[in-house]
């Protein structure tokens, strides 16, 4: 089971694994595949961006970084992700 940060929600997993799957996409087909609402699903992405799990493109499109897919892979120590940014 990987160890969320303590900012982080359970639709941020989510979001993580639907980008890995799918590459660069915006907030609102991220929320559509996910079933939640494009809104949240964008505030939760730029909060994930901050964090340095996603990269944001200039067009809106989010990706996964490096650190993101380390997050999936459960290959971060415990209390990694609870800074205030990457």
């Amino acid at each position: 089971m990987r160890e969320r940060a303590d900012w982080m929600v359970p639709t941020d997993d989510a979001i993580l694994e639907y980008v890995r799957d799918a590459g660069e996409v915006p907030p609102a087909v991220i929320g559509r595949n996910i079933e939640s609402h494009p809104n949240y699903a964008g505030q939760r992405c730029r909060l994930l961006a901050e964090h340095g799990l996603l990269d944001r493109e200039s067009d809106g499109y989010y990706s996964l970084t490096p650190l993101g897919r380390r997050y999936l892979d459960e290959e971060l120590e415990s209390g990694a992700l609870d800074t205030d940014g990457a």
